[in-house]
């Protein structure tokens, strides 16, 4: 059995991110125990020692931390040391020192520190900078400032620690992992004609003098007007994705929205949709409207909706906009009975918000407790290349490829959102195609893809 002896403060965030580092991600047996000293001690049973330097929370008492000013500032120091799984590894509290011995090491990476300032997004609750859709942006992170938020930079940390671990001869096994792909979809939209034409794809069109494109769209939006054929969105949903998925033997997430603001779930189509993907073993999930984030009566009320549709529980689903602030959201996805939520990632920038690809028990750093639900971070959205980044298809695929090969290093979940409105070859060809590529890849790599639910089950009962 590891001991771990820990400074006599701040004993709940202390203990919160040991528990996610030993017990969640590594799978480690071990014990803590407090001591009047600043620093945490690690001791094997072979007796020797992991020294970690705590450069953080004994510097404050109760919550002082929590400040614009304890964010660290640009540069940070990099570490190359030889337990480090990546070069150039960002040091976000304490410094390089690196003291090593046959029996001893003293590290100045205060790695306990640095993990609970990705994990628990403590950043995003003291800056207050928002977006016009009251969105913490990742330009205002200091992952990003300092380039690093397409690195799992926790599970770097953790790699970090488990090879400081094996060099002192732990006689513990790691926890066994999977590299798994989810592939999730927000139905945002079912209908894309509302009883005007697309307006805007014609104008696109003309100026691009794409005259057969503006016939096109307008044989189409008639057709469809005149219900002899089904609305683009919809044929997506109930179709297409169905279709590629099965072809390839993926199962995928979709998230439903429940408050009649866009569409309802009383429509006869949509209920033939949902029955045809549960009948499919595609997970059902909530997606809650734009200003529930922060409003559990509202999400109750709107999961407790798509629960009676779909005739059985909902176990998580994703913010509307990727919108959300730590720790509250967190604790109304737990007050309504939820047990997953997949929402961090930036709308603006792809990447590692949480700094990890591993599921991940948030904590509420006012309450100063674990939320008893599971975070299972997004890796990447579809509307961040397209709408915000602007990038070419072939760069969209090379970026998703890169994010994807990030989290296969650790055995980690990718997390892929495209939403159905983004599929419609008649509006988005290129990235329909872009869609389907990305899929053939995930193909020809083996993945193993699975609904987000089914991540849970194997979250709670892998060791």
């Amino acid at each position: 059995m590891i001991k771990i002896k820990i400074p006599n403060n701040f004993l709940p965030e202390r203990k919160y991110i040991i528990s996610t580092l030993f017990d969640e991600f590594l799978g480690l047996n071990y014990e803590i125990e407090t001591y009047n000293k600043n620093d945490y001690k690690i001791v094997l049973d072979n007796k020797k020692e992991l020294i970690i330097k705590d450069s953080f929370f004994s510097n404050f008492k109760n919550q002082d931390y929590l400040s614009v000013q304890n964010i660290p500032q640009s540069p940070l120091q990099k570490s190359n040391n030889k337990f480090a799984s990546e070069k150039n590894l960002p040091i976000i509290y304490g410094d390089n020192t690196l003291e090593t011995s046959d029996n001893k090491i003293v590290c100045s990476l205060d790695i306990f520190a640095s993990c609970f300032f990705m994990l628990t997004r403590w950043e995003e609750y003291v800056i207050k900078e928002r977006d016009k859709y009251n969105r913490f942006l990742a330009k205002n992170s200091l992952a990003y400032k300092e380039n690093f938020l397409n690195r799992p930079i926790v599970n770097e940390y953790a790699e970090m620690l488990w090879n400081i671990l094996k060099y002192l001869e732990i006689n513990q096994e790691r926890k066994k992992r999977k590299f798994t792909v989810c592939l999730t979809h927000d139905v945002d939209e079912i209908k894309r004609y509302k009883w005007y034409p697309p307006l805007g794809a014609i104008k696109r069109a003309i100026k691009n003098h794409n005259l057969k494109k503006v016939t096109n769209i307008i044989l189409d939006y008639t057709k469809t007007k005149l219900y002899l054929k089904k609305d683009p969105y919809y044929t997506t949903l109930s179709e297409y994705i169905i279709d590629i998925e099965k072809e390839y033997g993926f199962r995928s997430s979709f998230y439903f929205m429940a408050n009649d603001e866009r569409y309802s779930l009383n429509n006869p189509w949509l209920k033939e949709c949902i029955k045809k993907l549960k009948n499919n073993n595609f997970e059902i999930g909530i997606h809650p409207s734009f200003n529930a984030y922060n409003k559990p009566n509202i999400i109750k009320k709107e999961k407790e909706k798509l629960e009676k549709i779909i005739g059985g529980k909902v176990a998580g689903g994703r913010q509307h906009f990727l919108k959300g602030e730590a720790p509250k959201s967190w604790e109304v996805w737990q007050r309504v009975g939820l047990k997953y939520d997949s929402t961090l990632c930036y709308a603006d920038y792809e990447g590692f918000r949480c700094g990890t690809c591993y599921p991940f028990r948030p904590f509420d750093i006012i309450k100063k407790e674990i939320i008893d639900i599971w975070e299972i971070p997004l890796t990447v959205m579809d509307g961040t290349l397209i709408s915000y980044r602007k990038l070419p298809t072939e760069e969209a695929t090379k970026t998703m490829t890169y994010s994807l090969n990030q989290v296969k290093k650790y055995n980690g979940v990718f997390v892929l959102l495209w939403h159905n409105s983004y599929m419609t070859s008649l509006f988005t060809h290129e990235w329909k195609k872009c869609f389907e590529n990305f899929y053939r890849i995930i193909y020809k790599e083996n993945c193993v893809v699975v609904p987000v639910n089914k991540i849970l089950k194997e979250t709670e009962n892998v060791k």
